[in-house]
């Protein structure tokens, strides 16, 4: 239904209608008053003091005044709805203690596909469209763009991509208080563990069906500080804990990657420490590529580690360790070796698949590479070098 209103110092209803509808004639401060009610309840949405003032013909202060005077009004008779001043503006909702109630009853405009869509943007904001992708599919595109239209997410430009954020729009709709990305975070968490994990676990914690946003406690920028704040616990490599004391306080958790074992390990202790997560499909993955490689390690050339993180890989796959083996070190560390194992893989690569890479090295022998990827690599990762786990 469309409502028009007009101004008019004299008539209480023009006879003429627009649509169909009559024209309400605002006479008094109380006809004032009811646009406002009325407008409120049609809208849906959180509406500002500009807005309330077009429509009641008011100044901004005075239907400022009014909204306010509505929302003491329905606390006052205890109504199933009320009033709320959200952000620089007013919007009329189910009363909270009653949403739960009454959540069945509301119409189903949402569909399951888009609505999952939406978490994610909503959990990870901001969020970059080609990550949404990554985690969704293709259809990302559609919902993306229906959701815009709804006006529940911004869609803004960055390079040759779109980063994603929720609007005043998404809080309204889902009776938020606040908009701002951390208490959406909080309001669909509700009494889960917020974890915080490196970009290097980023893929583990997807992996586990973690709650969790991605921060760089090394070197935090102002972003990295406010999402500190945030979270519960924090993943990081280990090594770090006391560069990370310098801006965080919070249950810290040092997550060895190096081997498959580890790895194992260390996903039971997250889950375990987060009160949430499913293990069991990379757990059994881990001791599939466990048995293969270590099979494989029965019949492969002895190896000399010139590093210890080259050697708990090799005691981890049970391959031969001798003085007189194929030398093997990270390709990181510019030594002369038979065996160049890679180290610095890009951040977006599976944590898992990267720890598969550098078994693979082992296990495949003597090889031509030479230590020619670091320089590269560094620069895909936008200049930022990942700590040897």
């Amino acid at each position: 239904m469309r409502l028009a209103l007009r101004s008019c110092p004299t008539a209480t209803l023009n006879p003429f209608y627009e649509n169909s509808i009559p024209l309400i004639i605002l006479n008094t401060e109380t006809d004032a008053k009811a646009v406002i009610e009325a407008a409120l309840f049609a809208s849906g949405r959180t509406l500002t003091p500009k807005e309330l003032a077009d429509l009641s013909g008011l100044s901004e202060e005075r239907a400022r005044a009014l909204a306010g005077d509505l929302a003491g009004e329905y606390a006052f008779r205890r109504s199933g709805l009320e009033i709320k001043n959200i952000g620089n503006g007013y919007s009329m909702q189910v009363r909270f203690g009653l949403a739960s109630r009454v959540l069945s009853f509301a119409p189903k405009e949402i569909e399951a596909p888009l609505i999952r869509t939406l978490a994610i943007i909503a959990y990870k904001q901001p969020i970059k469209q080609s990550e949404l992708v990554e985690i969704r599919g293709n259809k990302s595109y559609d919902h993306v763009r229906e959701l815009v239209e709804r006006g529940l997410i911004n869609a803004e430009k960055k390079g040759r991509t779109k980063e994603l954020t929720t609007t005043r729009g998404f809080a309204d709709y889902f009776g938020l208080d606040s908009g701002n990305p951390q208490a959406v975070r909080r309001a669909l968490l509700k009494d889960k563990t917020l974890v915080g994990v490196t970009p290097m676990y980023e893929s583990l914690a997807t992996r586990l069906g973690l709650d969790f946003i991605v921060v760089n406690p090394y070197k935090p920028e102002a972003v990295d500080l406010e999402r500190l704040k945030e979270i519960e616990l924090l993943v990081l490599a280990p090594g770090y804990v006391e560069r990370v004391r310098e801006h965080y306080s919070g249950d810290l958790l040092e997550a060895g990657v190096r081997t498959l074992s580890q790895l194992k390990e260390s996903a039971e202790r997250i889950s375990l420490a987060a009160g949430s997560g499913d293990v069991e499909p990379l757990a059994a993955e881990v001791d599939s590529l466990l048995r293969k490689f270590r099979d494989r390690a029965r019949k492969a050339q002895a190896i000399m580690p010139l590093t210890p993180m080259i050697e708990d890989i090799a005691r981890d796959l049970r391959i031969a360790i001798r003085d007189d083996g194929l030398t093997a070190a990270p390709d990181s560390a510019k030594m002369e070796a038979d065996i160049q194992v890679p180290v610095h893989q890009l951040y977006s690569m599976d944590i898992l698949e990267r720890i598969v890479q550098r078994c693979e090295a082992i296990l495949a022998g003597k090889t031509e590479q030479k230590v020619e990827m670091k320089t590269e690599t560094v620069a895909k990762n936008n200049g930022k070098t990942i700590p040897e786990i």
